[in-house]
């Protein structure tokens, strides 16, 4: 069962400055398509660890992106993607 954390936006290139805003803090991340089970976002996300996600939220704070369309968490059961805000 693989599970972890996306941030979703309305736009790609938050997305990807977003990404890059994490890496600079050597937060491990990855863009990942958004899962269409989430319904929002650009069709990209920025996939990060449950372990990180109080430093992913102060720093999206900081940063703010008026594009954010949420965070969710994102599980894998049995092949099946289970999706909740959080």
């Amino acid at each position: 069962m693989e599970a972890y954390l996306i941030a979703s936006f309305r736009s790609r290139t938050h997305t990807l400055q977003f990404l890059e805003i994490l890496k600079r803090y050597r937060i491990d991340c990855f863009t990942v398509n958004t899962p269409k089970e989430a319904g929002v976002g650009c069709g990209l996300s920025v996939k990060f660890l449950e372990n990180n996600f109080a430093s992913v939220k102060n720093l999206l704070r900081r940063y703010v992106f008026d594009s954010f369309a949420g965070f969710f968490s994102v599980t894998n059961r049995y092949g099946k993607l289970i999706i909740k805000a959080v």
